[in-house]
């Protein structure tokens, strides 16, 4: 059964991949490539969100955001050992998909805002005052910790699961489960790259153009 879209399986990968070179392009002061990546990552985030309401079925907040009850109701009886793999995100782990949205979303906030105090700054920064600037890059300093925990987190459930005999990643790769049942419709990865060009062209033309004709 097929149960993840094309546009879910590389967004999901590509943002892997994107964390990992923000952190180490902020770790060695790269920051146009810094930049860079953050656009991309902002762009791809915008269209994981539209795709949240108009995608494939499990891509679908309505999909895998349930009621807080239903969700602790879940864990305990993922405590009892009685484990089974989900068409899509299981109940808690939809409310870890919006938790890593949320810290997505704040990281890319607070860094348009951001400023290094010597040369870099984000494209939004000459628009609030050095101390409001400073306080978000604080922010954006701080939060960085907090995604890693999460995404820390994240793995840790992975491999239980897979202890557990439940193999989260495979499906991630291919986009098919062994399970059974009717099979969640699925909506082409076009429609969603269609809405990442053009998320990115408006980044591109406000805001990354300049970084970008920098590098290359």
């Amino acid at each position: 059964m097929k149960i993840w879209d094309g546009f879910i399986r590389v967004y999901h990968w590509s943002q892997v991949v994107l964390l990992g070179s923000l952190w180490y392009t902020a770790d060695e002061g790269l920051m146009e490539w810094h930049f860079t990546l953050a656009y991309l990552l902002m762009a791809l985030l915008g269209t994981r969100i539209i795709w949240g309401v108009i995608g494939s079925d499990t891509a679908k907040f309505s999909h895998f955001v349930t009621s807080p009850k239903k969700a602790i109701n879940y864990l305990s009886i993922e405590k009892k050992g009685t484990l089974s793999h989900s068409v899509g995100h299981n109940p808690a782990g939809g409310y870890m998909v919006l938790g890593l949205f949320f810290l997505l979303s704040l990281q890319l906030i607070t860094g348009l805002f951001s400023n290094d105090d010597i040369l870099s700054e984000g494209p939004l920064a000459s628009l609030v005052s050095y101390d409001t600037s400073g306080f978000l890059t604080q922010i954006h300093h701080q939060s960085f910790d907090v995604l890693l925990g999460f995404i820390g987190l994240h793995i840790a459930a992975v491999f239980f699961y897979r202890l557990k005999g439940i193999n989260l990643i495979k499906p991630m790769l291919t986009g098919n489960a062994e399970l059974t049942g009717n099979s969640p419709k699925m909506k082409h990865s076009i429609f969603a790259w269609l809405i990442f060009t053009v998320i990115f062209l408006i980044i591109y033309f406000f805001w990354a153009s300049e970084v970008i004709s920098y590098l290359f």
